[in-house]
């Protein structure tokens, strides 16, 4: 009996590997697939390293695992079967995981990784019945499962946060339909600081919404942070209330809301995704869908003069380079 069932495991993962392999020769010399379904082409485009190759380490399991199984036979040595055990239930991992995302992320059903699914399970059942170990079937779907559950609860369709949410604060002189601007900048970048000095000395004549995001989350600076959004004086100019709280040697500490430590996570949460590096970096929304990105102190005010918002400009000892002499000024705390 122990014979039989082992020549019957055995000869299925041959089945299993053959056609895989079959699959691997058809795509690459004939240019087609067992999986016709539109499912297929749509999950293979999401495959970082090709859907062929997947195939072709499915391919390459089921050959190992059937070698596996061959000679824990003939040697009955328990190493070799606890390498299969170990390589089956990852392979029964690795399935759920592909599973869950196809089923739950993508809404499409592959018809070849269901087969392959399907192939994994009855290969357990096989497997559990050479080993006489009923909880083998128990840990492989319990495995299977946990990676089907995983992505199955994930939002894998990351997508940045708006982009006003990550504001803190904002200053409008008087609604219009004029670009809208979000500064990102840090308490500790001399480069921000130039250029929220030239925005305060312009402040009462700057068009449309200033949105300033930070990226500072230490306790002290959300202190601060805090300061800016309660003082009247910001109402006034906020830029100029922006430089007087960086300014002060220390803080004392205010409650600092829930929100506003949210708002600090969406906008390093942003910037992050977006791939900046450093600061300052100013983005202008002209109109709906149409974005521009200003990268560092010079390319910045550069824009401020070209577009006649500097009626008044500061000139500070080091003057700000060029646009085409210009780099990313600042790191984000946190990133260096």
């Amino acid at each position: 009996m122990i014979r039989f069932s082992r020549y019957s495991l055995l000869t299925f993962l041959f089945l299993a590997a053959s056609f895989l392999s079959a699959e691997v020769w058809m795509q690459a010399v004939r240019h087609t697939s067992f999986c016709t379904t539109s499912a297929c082409d749509v999950v293979g485009e999401y495959i970082r390293f090709g859907e062929g190759n997947l195939i072709k380490m499915g391919a390459a399991f089921f050959w190992f695992l059937w070698g596996l199984v061959f000679f824990g036979g003939r040697y009955d040595k328990k190493w070799i079967w606890g390498l299969a055990s170990l390589l089956l239930f990852g392979a029964l991992a690795f399935d759920g995981a592909i599973l869950g995302f196809q089923f739950m992320g993508l809404k499409e059903k592959c018809l070849l990784c269901v087969i392959v699914g399907a192939t994994l399970f009855v290969g357990l059942c096989l497997f559990a019945w050479v080993r006489r170990s009923l909880l083998a079937v128990f840990l492989g779907v319990a495995v299977w499962c946990g990676g089907f559950t995983a992505n199955s609860i994930l939002d894998l369709n990351v997508v940045p946060p708006a982009i006003v949410d990550t504001a803190f604060s904002t200053w409008e002189t008087a609604p219009d339909n004029a670009p809208q601007h979000v500064l990102f900048f840090s308490l500790h970048c001399d480069h921000c600081s130039k250029i929220l000095a030239n925005l305060s000395i312009n402040a009462h004549t700057l068009p449309g919404k200033w949105h300033l995001a930070s990226t500072d989350n230490k306790e002290d600076d959300l202190y601060r942070l805090a300061t800016v959004q309660n003082a009247d004086a910001s109402k006034e100019n906020l830029f100029l209330e922006v430089l007087r709280v960086e300014s002060l040697d220390t803080i004392d500490p205010v409650p600092v809301s829930e929100d506003l430590r949210q708002t600090v996570r969406t906008a390093r949460a942003y910037f992050k995704m977006k791939g900046y590096t450093g600061i300052p970096v100013l983005v202008v929304m002209e109109r709906p869908g149409w974005e521009m990105v200003l990268r560092g102190e010079g390319n910045i005010t550069e824009y401020l003069r070209v577009r006649g918002f500097l009626k008044r400009e500061l000139q500070f000892p080091n003057h700000a380079p060029r646009p085409a002499e210009n780099a990313t000024a600042g790191k984000i705390p946190g990133q260096e």
